[in-house]
């Protein structure tokens, strides 16, 4: 017998005490001493339920206890028990009887909850993600007129849930945040997360988060060797680049949302890799210029050394910790960025058009007379596909912006990896693509569209 709570369809406001049930159980009276061997060999045949005893006191003896059996075993004769159950019955003398057990609605889970209550019961909408203390639902139109009842069963239901809410609109393409509305729970939209050995807090309704982002951000940090340089162009609140320096790299970090500009330096502290990172709060594009000309220029001398924190100066004093910076220190030798991280799937790839010629500005040169020290940076751009064939179609799309021809897409040095499917036919990908030379020197972004189009 399969125990669900009470059938409710259709309540709106939660009423608790409409999920109690009292139903008869088999259970066994047996001796204190054998309570052990009954939970190592008749495990699969005991009651199990959350938050409620299968062994409780015999009233009449304190020399026994009575072992509650699960409800499939339905009579005193033990005829749908195990074969090991009948045989320690009988050999031990055990008396069977009839348990009377009450339970609540904090014996229920969510799904069982929900599933009492909502008029179609195939699927209860007790998926979220969570943020720090904070549940994220995003319900469907046809349980809002539920969604406060749904609200409060899952902050019951959570132990690490303090406030649960309900996405109202779509991620803004500028500052890839959204209106939200509290469900339940008392307001606190401040939350901390720990991800990737890193502590971020943020204000999740003015920054985007998303932690199903988890292993991808892992994936990348892990390219991010000491040493190196990374220029993250839509940083958010850190999620790459704050790993990233803790890791022992030079990082350029940027967002064009105050509010994630504010996180990003506040989790830059908290995390104590001040001198490993430059916060910036500018377009995208004019962040990339920015960057690549400071870098580039910084490093026309020779390579870039850049101090930081030594390993484990966390708990020690600031002045201590300051006597550790000055001890140990970065070596950048790239004269241009290794990597560049555009973490904007709508749009990330667009920007790909801040890169045509950019070099031929910095240095002056063409690529015919480059200085071949200036190494290539490979760009990671995070982007949506709905094609059969997202290859072809991210790829064209890459060259559209790079001002490279389309045609030639597979002459790229590039790979994508699947990141994870975002909504029905719509996935999410990252490319990874070594910037053309023959882009970095270009002419002119224009020029280098009007030889695109001359060629198509």
């Amino acid at each position: 017998m399969l125990l669900r709570p009470p059938v409710h369809r259709g309540m709106k406001e939660l009423d608790k005490s409409a999920f109690n049930l009292t139903l008869p159980v088999t259970a066994l009276r047996v001796s204190t001493k054998s309570v052990g061997q009954i939970k190592v060999e008749l495990a699969d045949d005991v009651f199990k339920l959350p938050k409620l005893r299968n062994v409780i006191e015999d009233e009449s003896s304190n020399d026994h206890r009575i072992v509650l059996l699960k409800p499939e075993i339905s009579s005193t004769s033990l005829d749908e028990a195990s074969d090991r159950l009948k045989a320690l019955a009988k050999e031990n003398g055990w008396q069977t009887l009839t348990h009377n057990v009450t339970v609540g609605y904090d014996h229920w889970s969510a799904d069982e909850i929900l599933k009492a209550i909502l008029p179609d019961p195939s699927q209860a909408p007790t998926s979220y993600e969570q943020i720090g203390h904070i549940a994220h639902m995003n319900l469907r139109d046809e349980y809002l007129e539920y969604k406060d009842l749904i609200g409060q069963v899952i902050l019951d239901k959570s132990p690490t849930v303090t406030m649960v809410v309900n996405k109202l609109d779509t991620i803004d393409n500028t500052f890839r945040n959204f209106k939200m509305e509290v469900l339940a729970g008392t307001p606190d939209f401040v939350a901390q997360v720990r991800e990737n050995e890193c502590v971020f807090r943020f204000d999740y309704s003015k920054v985007y988060w998303n932690s199903r982002l988890h292993s991808e951000h892992e994936r990348l940090i892990k390219k991010f060797s000491k040493g190196r340089s990374i220029c993250d162009v839509m940083a958010g609140v850190g999620p790459f680049a704050i790993p990233a320096a803790k890791r022992g790299a030079l990082v350029w970090a940027n967002d064009l949302n105050p509010a994630s500009y504010e996180a990003m330096v506040d989790n830059i502290r908290l995390n104590k890799v001040q001198e490993c990172i430059k916060a910036f709060n500018l377009d995208g594009r004019d962040f990339i210029r920015k960057a690549f000309a400071e870098l580039i220029t910084s490093t026309a001398k020779g390579p870039l050394h850049l101090p930081s924190l030594s390993k484990g100066s966390s708990n020690k004093s600031k002045s201590t910790a300051d006597a550790a910076v000055s001890q140990e220190s970065i070596s950048v030798p790239s004269r241009s960025f290794d990597h560049v991280v555009m973490n904007l799937p709508a749009i990330a790839i667009e920007f790909l058009d801040a890169f045509r010629g950019l070099f031929r500005t910095i240095t002056g040169n063409s690529e015919n007379d480059s200085d071949d020290s200036l190494n290539m940076p490979i760009i990671h751009a995070h982007c949506f596909t709905k094609s059969d064939n997202p290859e072809r179609d991210i790829l064209q799309r890459a060259c559209r912006a790079l001002g490279y021809p389309q045609e030639n897409y597979k002459d790229l040095d590039a790979e994508l990896f699947y990141v994870r499917r975002v909504a029905p036919k719509k996935d999410m990908y990252c490319l990874s693509l070594c910037l053309p030379k023959s882009v970095a020197y270009a002419e002119s972004a224009e020029k280098a569209e009007a030889v695109v189009q001359s060629k198509m």
